[in-house]
């Protein structure tokens, strides 16, 4: 794929392992990274998104794609959890390549890592995504999205008070981290219109219909909302029309 970039760092760091003699990590870790990837662009794929780019550092992998906030909650779950899913099938394939036992330590470590590393809540990460994802079953799109902020921000700090020694691959992972959540925060507003946008001109198949008193705040992803307002029921379509036609 002509979209899928091996970030000029990664070739750097897999040099300086090679000066130290370390090459053999480095390239199990490479090929950890690539096979999590994959697992995202098969998914990605199947439920036809379109990716938009896919770059490759030296601590992992980052997938952009083309999709609606107002995307199915299942969708979301299974494209973020299939990059740990592949990486349980590298134990399988591991035991099955005639590798030396020491070898399959080290895949076993870094896979084990890597699995781990990608389950913290914090943005970007596969876990940051999966708690997104959990939260909007429970909670409005709004409310959802303030706690993810917050748990991500407070997973950022233990781990940065976690790694206080710091070698040179965690500044760039807490730099990632700072930058990505920083983006979130201030991109609150703009993502906030877009999913009642998307809600207001497209029409979604909703598993579940509810009815509440109060304001296009409480609406949930997977969810069609009706409101009672004045004694009278009125569909969310229709307070979207009320708030997009003042905007205009």
């Amino acid at each position: 794929m002509k979209n899928i970039k091996i970030n000029f760092l990664t070739f750097y760091f897999l040099f300086l392992l090679f000066l130290c003699g370390y090459l053999k990590i480095g390239l199990i870790i490479f090929f950890i990274v690539l096979f999590h990837e994959l697992g995202h662009i098969l998914f990605i794929k199947y439920f036809k998104f379109e990716i938009v780019s896919v770059n490759i550092y030296p601590f992992g992998g980052v997938t952009k794609i083309n999709k609606d906030i107002n995307t199915p909650i299942s969708k979301e779950l299974i494209i973020a959890s299939s990059g740990i899913i592949f990486q349980l099938l590298i134990f399988i394939i591991i035991n099955l390549l005639p590798i030396t036992q020491y070898t399959k330590f080290l895949f076993y470590k870094y896979n084990i890592s890597i699995m781990i590393f990608n389950l913290l809540p914090i943005i970007p990460l596969d876990g940051s995504i999966i708690l997104n994802s959990l939260l909007n079953k429970i909670f409005s799109y709004k409310q959802s999205y303030y706690i993810y902020l917050i748990v991500s921000l407070i997973f950022l700090i233990l781990y940065v008070l976690s790694n206080y020694w710091f070698s040179l691959n965690n500044y760039l992972l807490v730099g990632l981290f700072l930058v990505k959540t920083y983006y979130a925060w201030k991109n609150y507003k703009y993502l906030y219109n877009k999913f009642l946008l998307e809600r207001y001109l497209n029409k979604y198949e909703f598993k579940y219909i509810s009815t509440k008193e109060g304001t296009l705040d409480i609406l949930k992803l997977d969810t069609y909302q009706y409101f009672k307002h004045n004694n009278k029921i009125i569909s969310e379509k229709e307070k979207l029309k009320e708030r997009f036609n003042k905007a205009i």
